[in-house]
């Protein structure tokens, strides 16, 4: 996760405190030790004069700065909480978990009788980060090192007394306490680092047990001196965090702790198995190619011990990393029991706690799969949440008035209606900026308060772009922050602006909220809600460019030849290239917005038993450098799912169903959307030797992408043309197909039906009943219609989604061994045809043929009728086949697949 944390922290040893109030840390005979500012009776003489108390104050709906923001004033301690039942490190004596306590002094003050909630980040990153010792990712796949590089001794910080100020200066003025931790294994916590398995949780459960009076703390790491329970403190926390410290966020919360009532999770990772693996494939995040558990529990081993003193002992958690390295498996790249103990998913739905989620757009060291995932759940459980995702890289926090607002709803029980707000904030690219601007009425110099036409068009706590005009009449411009807006006609902004000598804010001035980080867009939630899947096909172009489109795809195959060396960027700008294969929209005639998560559906053969598989979503502007949008990968041995490796025979096909990440872009007018697939992803994937061909069919093979506006606004967008149109160029499709002349007339008949009623209710039936016999004529015994055939007619229910025929689906659906799906009926007609497909290769008796595949077909064609009997079709099918007398691989084949069809059809 982010390495740049450490940058923010100092590497010279941190010196004693002296501070009124609080207890000062002496080291004595080399064991920590701290008097008791733990505890509510350490109050500085100046604390107790009448009249010295704050009080919390509120102005919209927001905590105000009015407790001291001197720090001589703040009450510090630290102290070390017992981990009940956990003994990491293996020394037979219970883990203890180190942190140290900022408050404000009135919690000290008997006279006040303030108790503080509290602002609480715990994280492994606080002692310092070693350089990382990553494995080699430049050897065939399924054959890594035996061994990695050692890792290097590293400086280590001295976390005693002070963990970190993080969030001190933001939050003790607005009356909250702040508590740091250092994670188990890391600073003067006991215990080891196991990146993500469950004693790093508890670890940090213990912490907020303890801050509601139901745990022990100690006055040292190895003492018996206990520390009295915190009666400065209402018990209330809040969590907050980036990277790995967003993610301990919410492993506290998915053990329902009492307590935790909300966090703040910035970019975190929910399966630590998707942020060193992907749908069985071997990746590493970006920029940290080879890096997997052990390096990361290697890199934060700051641990100390007793047999040195209580100086660093990176000696003591050597054996667990050992166990670590045993057990990652970087040969098959499988979904296995140690990845499954670090899947926060398994417990999300214990979580309570106010969930305010940020995520970078861009990032590519936490993927956006983590939170999409996480906040699909959360949405399901009826949690309270909100989703910042912002348009840069890893980090990146909300706006300070959307944290303040959700902390004083959930830890200060404020009704600031913040529920009953968007729950989606998403900052906009610039130029996709939506205006949100309002005049300036008459010249306005030297204030801090504008007289506007509406302040509705503004929003409080954003940063506002004023015009200032010099007295020369040159124009330049100036941000600040909007504190207030009182009125319809006024705003206060946090400083004076036009200040100097002659400078006015002109009248009739715009006044605007630019598109940025400060300043996110709201919608009603995400994915948006009119997002909806839309399917094109591949049209040939290979080695050059070929098409995406909403009619039926080449009936060819095109074949790329793998070069781990290339990188994607590299790739994406060639004209023409034989290590990728790239198709592209035509250029758009009005913007697009993707919300969700796009899916690639490929039906691929490989030239060797192993390979990589990769797909990436591309912006094309007109002209300059095109953007990479989203990245996907596929092990294609864990085509049905990340647990399961299932062999590849050289030659012969698969499908491959895989997602990219999720994504909220806009796409401009005049850009081309284009989606490449590559082998090896230079910064990504393990990089095998060159020349492993990938072979696609374009006849079975579609991309699936969240337009919002569904398929009818992205038909619009690259000229399709008329749903009518549409099915015309699809006979046009029939006409060179190559069909019997019986056939062609058939299902030529039908779309000239289908065409002519386009516009009236009869038009879905008409289609239906189309698809209805595309389906007869491939599902029947003696097939006129081939299965690639079939599948470059379904385009036609694309025509379908967009006159609103049919529910187009689009819900990833997430099942318990990391396998992601698209619920679609257009992926669940696939899967159901490619399921009797490989019925028929397994040499059955015919008649017990004849009756699965039937079966199959008849589901399929339920699914295009939206009949409701299609879930009920399915069950009678896998009923069947359960009884069928199958070869365990056979068997295994089958139920492999069946997770997926239930997805797909929401049964």
């Amino acid at each position: 996760m982010a390495r740049r944390y450490s940058f923010l922290r100092t590497w010279k040893r941190a010196r004693l405190l002296v501070v009124p109030a609080v207890a000062v840390l002496v080291a004595v005979a080399g064991t920590a030790q701290v008097a008791q500012a733990a505890s509510a009776s350490d109050a500085s003489p100046s604390a107790d004069a009448p009249g010295a108390c704050a009080t919390p104050t509120f102005a919209d709906g927001l905590a105000q700065n009015v407790f001291s923001a001197d720090s001589t004033t703040w009450v510090r301690g630290e102290a070390w909480v017992q981990v009940p039942g956990v003994d990491s490190d293996r020394d037979g004596i219970p883990d203890r978990v180190h942190i140290d306590i900022t408050r404000p002094a009135e919690t000290a003050n008997p006279s006040c009788g303030y108790k503080a909630p509290v602002i609480f980040e715990a994280s492994p990153y606080f002692a310092n980060l070693g350089p990382n010792a990553n494995w080699s990712v430049d050897h065939e796949i399924g054959d890594p090192p035996a061994t990695r590089p050692a890792q290097m001794p590293f400086m280590i910080r001295n976390t005693s007394p002070i963990i970190s100020n993080d969030f001190n200066t933001a939050w003790l003025p607005r009356g909250f306490a702040v508590v740091h931790a250092d994670s188990l294994g890391t600073g003067w916590s006991t215990g080891c680092a196991t990146d993500g398995a469950s004693n790093e949780t508890l670890g940090v459960k213990a912490v907020i047990d303890w801050l509601n009076g139901r745990a022990t703390a100690y006055t040292s790491v190895d003492g018996n001196t206990t520390v009295p329970d915190p009666d400065w403190t209402t018990g209330k926390v809040g969590m907050m965090g980036t990277s790995y410290n967003g993610t301990l966020p919410i492993a506290a919360a998915t053990t329902g702790v009492e307590g935790l009532d909300a966090i703040v999770p910035i970019s975190p990772v929910v399966s630590y198995y998707d942020y060193y693996r992907t749908n069985g494939m071997v990746r590493g995040p970006g920029g940290f190619q080879g890096e997997d558990s052990d390096v990361l529990a290697d890199v934060v081993n700051t641990r100390r011990s007793a047999a040195t003193g209580w100086q660093p002992d990176p000696s003591v958690c050597r054996p667990v990393i050992q166990d670590i390295t045993a057990n990652i498996d970087r040969a098959s790249g499988d979904y296995t029991s140690f990845w499954n103990d670090r899947n926060l998913m398994n417990d999300v739905d214990k979580i309570h706690a106010a969930v305010l989620l940020a995520h970078g757009d861009n990032d590519n060291n936490v993927m956006t799969r983590q939170a999409a995932e996480f906040y699909d759940a959360i949405k399901q459980l009826g949690v309270p949440h909100e989703f910042y995702f912002h348009q840069g890289g890893h980090g990146g926090s909300p706006p300070d008035v959307m944290v303040n607002r959700w902390f004083t709803r959930y830890l200060y029980g404020v009704q600031n209606g913040v529920e009953k707000l968007p729950k989606s904030y998403v900052v906009r690219e610039a130029n996709a900026c939506p205006p949100r601007q309002t005049p300036v009425v008459g010249d306005q110099s030297n204030t801090a308060t504008l007289t506007v036409a509406d302040s509705g068009q503004l929003t409080l706590g954003l940063t506002a772009t004023i015009p200032i005009t010099a007295s020369n009449g040159t124009v330049t411009t100036t941000t600040r922050l909007i504190s207030k807006i009182p009125d319809s006609r006024h705003i206060v902004l946090a400083s004076a602006v036009a200040t100097a000598a002659g400078q006015r804010v002109a009248d009739g001035a715009s006044v605007s909220l630019a598109c940025g980080s400060a300043n996110p867009t709201p919608y009603a939630e995400w994915p948006d809600p009119t997002a909806a899947p839309a399917t094109l096909d591949f049209t040939a172009g290979a080695p050059a460019i070929g098409g995406l489109t909403f009619q039926p795809g080449s009936g060819t195959t095109e074949t790329l030849t793998d070069n781990a060396m290339v990188t994607a960027t590299t790739s994406m700008n060639a004209a023409s290239s034989n290590v990728r294969l790239l198709y592209q929209t035509p250029a758009l005639t009005q913007n697009v917005r993707l919300s969700g998560t796009p899916w690639l559906s490929l039906w691929m053969s490989f030239s060797k038993p192993k390979a990589n598989l990769t797909g990436v979503l591309v912006d094309y502007p007109p002209t300059g450098s095109p953007t990479i949008l989203s990245r996907g990968w596929l092990d294609p041995e864990n085509r049905d799912s990340p647990a399961t490796t299932e062999a590849i025979t050289p030659g012969q096909y698969h499908r491959m169903h895989f997602d990219l990440q999720a994504k909220d872009a806009v796409i401009l007018a005049g850009h081309r959307i284009g989606i490449m697939i590559l082998s090896s992803d230079n910064e990504h994937t393990i990089r095998p030797a060159p020349g492993t061909q990938l072979t696609m069919d374009l006849a079975r093979s579609t991309v699936q992408l969240p337009v919002v506006g569904g398929a009818a606004a992205l038909a619009a967008a690259i000229g399709a043309g008329s749903p009518a149109a549409q099915v015309d160029a699809a006979r046009v499709s029939v006409d060179r197909m190559g069909l019997p002349v019986t056939v062609a007339n058939q299902l030529r008949l039908a779309l000239i039906d289908a065409s002519r009623k386009v516009g009236t209710p009869a038009a879905c039936t008409a289609l239906s009943d189309f698809q209805g016999q595309v389906f007869d004529l491939a599902g029947s015994p003696n097939a006129t219609v081939t299965l690639d055939q079939a599948q470059r007619l379904m385009s036609v229910s694309q025509v379908g989604t967009q006159l609103g025929c049919s529910d187009p689906g689009g819900k990833t659906v997430y099942l318990p061994d990391e396998t992601y799906l698209t619920a679609t009926p257009a992926a669940a007609q696939v899967d159901l045809m490619e399921f009797a497909e490989t019925i028929e290769g397994f040499g059955l008796d015919q008649g017990v043929t004849a009756d699965l595949t039937n079966r199959a077909w008849t589901v399929a064609g339920l699914v295009t009728g939206r009949a409701p009997a299609a879930c009920a079709s399915l069950q009678t099918l896998l009923h069947t086949v359960a009884r069928t007398q199958l070869t365990t691989q056979q068997r295994a084949t089958l139920d492999a697949r069946t997770p997926r069809l239930d997805a797909e059809l929401s049964c």
